[in-house]
C-alpha cells in the first residue's frame, strides 16, 4: 500500500485592506502559491491553497488546514500582505510551534531578519523560489536540515545566515502550472458582482464591448521571471540578479488559449515584471494569437525604449493580437534625473513611445515618480510638466505621477536612509507604507511640488470627466479647461475642480468624510484614468 504524502499548506495574503473597504481587481489570481506549488505537486504532496481575497474567514481555514502538515508557506509583497501575512503567521506559530514556517516573494527576499526577529519564520527563499521551494520539501519531509538548500535564507541568532545563491532557471527546468489547485469561479464571480461599497485596486481599462455594468471576465499569468532593467529604485536588480528567463512566444500563446477553452476568460493580464523584453517573442506571441483567430484581450508591462526598438510590424501585431493596454513607467521628466536611476530613457521618447500605442487604440498606462532622494525641486516640476503634456497630447494615456517611495532591497531605499529617511519598524507600519497618507508624511516633497501635484491629480482626472455621469455640456466645459491647465502647467484658480466638487456635493456623491476634491482624486489608481479615458 502506497502512503499517503504530508500536506502543504500556502496562504496568500490580502493585498488590501479589506477594513478600509478596499480590494484588488480579482484577475489578479495567486500565481505565487500556483508557481512554487508545481515541485511539490509533481512530488505527490497534498497541496493546500488558501487566499484572503476569496476566502473570508481565512485565518481560522489556514489554521484547520496546518494540523497534521508538514509546513506552512506564504509570499508577498510590499504592502498591505506584509502586515496581513504577518498577522496569519503569527496566529500558525502560536498555534503550532513546531510547524515549519517558509517564507518567499519580493519583500521576505530583501529583509528576511525581520521574519526571523519576530519568530514568524524558519526560512525564507531569496528569489526564484519553485526549485528552492521544491527542495525545502523535501528536506523538511526527510529531517535534513534547510541548511543543504540553495537560495535560502535562516536564523543564525544575531545574523542571517545565507544558503548558496541558486542561479536563475528557464521555466523548461520547473514542472507544470498546477491548475486544478485554482478554484477561478470564485475569482470570476468577484469580477462580475457589484462593488458599490468596496474600492477596487488595479483593475484595468475594459476593452472590447464590456461595459461596468457588464463586465469581462480576468485571468492572469506569469510568462517570464526578472527584469535586466538596472533601476535604483526597484528592488528586482537584487533580487533577480537583472536576470530575465521566459516562455517562448509560439509556446505562450498555445498554453493561454487552452487555458481559455478551460476557464472561459475574456481578459489575460500578464503579471510579469517586464513582459515585452524581447521583440521576437512578443511578435511570435502576437503572430500565433492572430493565426489561431483567440478571442483572448490582453495588457501587460513593456518599457519606452523597448517600445522604441520594436518594428511598425510588431506593433501592428500587438494591436492585431488584441493588446488593449501596455504598462510603461517613464519616471523622470529630466535626461539628468534618469541618468541617475539608470533608467536612461531619452525625453523625445516618451511622446513617441506613448503616441505608437495611442494611435493604435492601445491604453499606454504611463507611470513617474517624483522625490527621489536628493532630486531637486526643478526637475519634479520638469516630471509634473512632462507628465502634464504627454496627459493633454494623448488623452486615452493614464499620465500617472507618485511620490517616491523607499523600497528596501534598493539603491535608493539607501540613499533614502542616508538622507535621513527613517523606515518602518514593525510589520503593521510596512503594511502601510504604500497608502497615500502614511506616505505623505514621510516623502520630503517641497509645499509647492505637492501643491501642483494634487492639483494635477485633480485636473487630470477632471480631463476625464467627459465619460462620467452628468450633463454633456458640462463635462465637456470643464474638461477642456482641465485640458488647457496641462496644456499651459497652469493651476492656477481651479474654477473646474470647485464647480465638480460643488456638482459632486449636491448630487450627494461624496466620499464620508472627503473634504474636497483632492481627497477623492489623489488616491485614484494609474489603471483607473487609464479606464476613463479607454471607454
Amino acid at each position: 500500500m502506497i502512503q499517503r504524502k504530508k500536506k502543504i499548506v500556502l496562504f496568500l495574503p490580502h493585498r488590501a485592506d479589506p477594513s478600509r473597504g478596499e480590494r484588488f481587481s480579482a484577475d489578479l489570481l495567486p500565481l505565487e502559491l500556483l508557481q512554487i506549488a508545481s515541485g511539490p505537486v509533481a512530488d505527490g504532496y497534498e497541496v493546500i491553497m488558501i487566499d484572503a481575497m476569496v476566502e473570508p474567514d481565512y485565518i481560522a481555514k489556514v489554521l484547520e488546514a496546518c494540523d497534521g502538515a508538514l509546513c506552512f508557506a506564504s509570499s508577498c509583497i510590499l504592502g498591505y500582505q506584509v502586515y496581513d501575512g504577518y498577522v496569519v503567521a503569527k496566529a500558525v506559530r502560536e498555534k503550532f510551534p513546531s510547524l515549519p514556517i517558509l517564507w518567499g516573494g519580493w519583500f521576505p527576499s530583501v529583509i528576511p531578519e525581520l521574519y526571523f526577529e519576530h519568530g514568524i519564520a524558519d526560512a525564507v527563499g531569496i528569489g526564484q523560489g519553485e526549485l528552492t521551494f521544491r527542495e525545502a520539501v523535501q528536506a523538511i519531509d526527510a529531517g535534513e536540515p534547510l541548511s543543504s538548500v540553495p537560495g535560502l535564507a535562516l536564523p543564525g541568532g544575531d545574523r542571517t545566515i545565507f544558503t548558496d545563491t541558486r542561479p536563475v532557471v528557464g521555466f523548461d527546468k520547473l514542472e507544470r502550472t498546477p491548475w486544478e489547485l485554482l478554484d477561478y469561479e470564485k475569482y470570476a464571480e468577484l469580477q462580475v458582482k457589484p462593488s458599490y461599497n468596496t474600492k477596487v485596486r488595479h483593475r484595468f481599462p475594459i476593452p472590447g464591448h464590456w461595459t461596468p455594468d457588464n463586465p469581462p471576465r480576468g485571468f492572469s499569468f506569469f510568462s517570464s521571471f526578472g527584469c535586466p532593467e538596472p533601476c535604483s529604485f526597484c528592488c528586482s536588480p537584487l533580487v533577480t540578479g537583472r536576470r530575465w528567463k521566459a516562455v517562448p512566444g509560439k509556446e505562450l500563446a498555445e498554453e493561454l488559449m487552452e487555458l481559455q477553452q478551460r476557464f472561459k476568460f475574456d481578459v489575460l493580464r500578464f503579471q510579469d515584471a517586464n513582459f515585452g523584453v524581447a521583440q521576437k517573442r512578443t511578435k511570435e506571441f502576437s503572430d500565433t494569437l492572430i493565426e489561431h483567430g483567440s478571442p483572448l484581450w490582453w495588457n501587460g508591462t513593456i518599457e519606452i525604449e523597448t517600445i522604441m526598438r520594436y518594428s511598425q510590424e510588431t506593433l501592428d501585431g500587438l494591436k492585431e493580437s488584441k493588446c488593449h493596454l501596455l504598462w510603461l513607467g517613464a519616471e523622470a521628466g529630466t535626461e539628468a534625473m534618469q541618468k541617475r536611476i539608470g533608467k536612461n530613457i531619452k525625453l523625445d521618447h516618451i511622446p513617441k513611445a506613448i503616441g505608437e500605442l495611442a494611435t493604435r487604440n492601445i491604453v499606454p498606462g504611463t507611470f513617474w515618480i517624483i522625490g527621489y532622494p536628493g532630486e531637486s525641486q526643478e526637475s519634479m516640476e520638469a516630471t509634473l510638466k512632462l507628465a502634464a503634456k504627454i496627459k493633454h497630447m494623448y488623452p486615452i494615456a493614464g499620465s500617472d505621477v507618485y511620490p517616491f517611495r523607499p523600497i528596501p532591497g534598493t539603491e535608493d531605499f539607501k540613499t533614502a536612509v542616508e538622507l535621513g529617511y527613517e523606515p518602518p519598524r514593525d510589520f503593521h507600519d510596512w503594511g502601510n507604507c504604500f497608502e497615500y497618507k502614511y506616505n505623505s508624511q514621510n516623502t520630503p516633497l517641497p509645499e509647492t511640488v505637492r501643491h501642483t501635484w494634487q492639483r494635477y491629480n485633480n485636473t487630470a482626472a477632471i480631463y476625464d470627466m467627459h465619460v462620467q455621469e452628468g450633463p454633456l455640456w458640462a463635462r465637456r466645459m470643464l474638461s477642456r479647461i482641465a485640458g488647457w491647465r496641462l496644456n499651459k502647467g497652469d493651476y492656477r484658480f481651479p474654477v473646474e475642480q470647485k464647480a465638480f466638487d460643488l456638482y459632486v456635493r449636491l448630487t450627494g456623491q461624496t466620499q464620508p468624510g472627503a473634504e474636497d476634491v483632492h481627497e477623492d482624486y489623489a488616491q485614484l489608481q494609474p489603471e483607473t484614468h487609464a479606464q476613463l479615458s479607454a471607454k
